[in-house]
């Protein structure tokens, strides 16, 4: 069941937020409790169909936290009909053969937990690598770029959880902001004596904040209008009562948001990486580079996995990768290897620069436009059809690859290695 969102999970989060929302009458009125409880089972049935264990942990975690604050004490008539709901929605699980599903992972490997804890595992590495952030909605493709195994290839679109996701891609300070904004609705929801109601909203949080754990909310809107109609009325309700959270709590919550992403951070800045970040520049493997990469990523859209496995096949080997030219250091001591396209201030740049060598791969334009004094030479398919490949060869600058055309293939096996091995023997 995904009531056309394509993803059980999302599904579940909203089923969780009407499901504690259904027992709003029984706060209101004498009766409405009765009222509520069909209701209620009908949306439990419903959120173990979408067989979303993050969904229904996230509905237990609304119900336990509802049941909690529910005013005491409680009607017998009133436990037995509650029993008797819990049953059918248990009864409904086996139904549906929910109970397997649920059941994955404990007995047997379920890759779909699996991967999350893998995915879960690294992220507080990428806080550590950038803490200014990834980006809004690029936790995925970072992950993917940079820190998913090689031997495999899932494509995600975040960190498979909403918080960890907007943590990595908001950094330390943005992370911090968010945790706090959700402590801030939190303490603000808080029922007391005169709204009692108010469990209801608290209740919706804690489970929708718990079904958001397992997957990423923040690609589908619509699945917060609940959560969020519950905030405005909640803020209303405080500025008609003149109700406010303690300033006390607020700057606790606060100290607590920033604790515990700076916790995060430190225990991804502990873990061992061969991945750093500085700037613009990328380095992959230990120590000082052993030459600057200016890598096109639109002609190389998985170039960070093409050098990450490079680097591990050649563990002795470290790279600097930037986009551009204009994001080399301003001195370099190492070759330098430019895959994009060259303009005449690029070639300015590069002057500056002043890298011992350089090879271009596939140039579209003549050596004799190189900067004085520049040590290059060019990388030409066997059977490349560019107009300057002449130019290049007559002085002897080219390096061809045999068998192919302007493509080259494994293009870190046949240009960077070949490029290294050239400078080590001095040529």
């Amino acid at each position: 069941m995904d009531w056309g969102f394509g993803n059980p999970n999302i599904t579940a989060a909203l089923i969780v937020c009407l499901l504690v929302l259904a027992w709003l009458p029984a706060f209101l009125w004498r009766w409405g409790f009765w009222f509520s409880l069909p209701i209620a089972v009908v949306l439990g049935i419903c959120l173990v169909h979408t067989m979303s264990r993050g969904g229904i942990l996230g509905g237990f975690g609304g119900i336990a936290t509802l049941a909690w604050l529910t005013p005491r004490p409680w009607p017998m008539k009133k436990l037995i009909a509650a029993g008797a709901g819990i049953w059918i929605v248990i009864f409904g699980a086996f139904w549906l053969n929910a109970h397997e599903r649920l059941g994955q992972g404990i007995v047997h490997e379920d890759k779909s937990i699996s991967h999350r804890l893998q995915i879960w595992k690294v992220a507080p590495q990428m806080l550590a690598a950038k803490p200014f952030g990834w980006g809004w909605n690029q936790s995925g493709q970072a992950y993917m770029d940079w820190y998913q195994p090689l031997d495999r290839n899932e494509i995600y679109g975040s960190l498979v959880n909403t918080h960890l996701s907007k943590v990595v891609e908001l950094g330390l300070i943005g992370g911090s902001l968010y945790l706090f904004l959700w402590a801030t609705v939190l303490l603000a929801s808080w029922p007391d004596k005169q709204s009692k109601w108010k469990a209801i909203p608290f209740a919706m949080q804690v489970g929708f904040a718990t079904a958001a754990l397992f997957t990423n909310m923040a690609r589908t809107p619509c699945v917060w209008i609940p959560p969020a109609l519950c905030v405005v009325v909640v803020l209303v309700d405080c500025a008609i009562r003149k109700n406010t959270p303690k300033w006390r709590h607020v700057i606790n919550a606060g100290f607590a948001c920033i604790a515990v992403v700076v916790g995060f951070y430190f225990v991804g800045e502990n873990k061992t990486s061969t991945l750093r970040f500085s700037k613009n520049i990328v380095y992959i493997g230990k120590g000082s580079p052993d030459c600057y990469v200016v890598v096109d990523s639109e002609k190389f859209a998985s170039y960070p996995r093409d050098l990450r496995e490079f680097c591990i096949k050649h563990p002795n080997t470290s790279l600097a990768v930037v986009k551009s030219i204009q994001e080399l250091p301003d001195s370099l001591t190492k070759p330098v290897l430019i895959t994009t396209p060259t303009t005449s201030f690029d070639r300015a740049r590069l002057a500056k620069s002043k890298p011992p060598s350089v090879t271009f791969w596939s140039p579209q334009f003549s050596p004799v436009e190189l900067p004085t004094g520049l040590k290059a030479n060019a990388v030409y398919g066997e059977f490349s059809n560019s107009s300057y490949a002449v130019f290049w060869d007559e002085p002897k600058l080219t390096r061809r690859v045999s068998g192919v055309s302007d493509f080259i293939p494994d293009w870190t096996k046949n240009v960077i290695a070949p490029m290294l091995q050239l400078n080590a023997n001095g040529m």
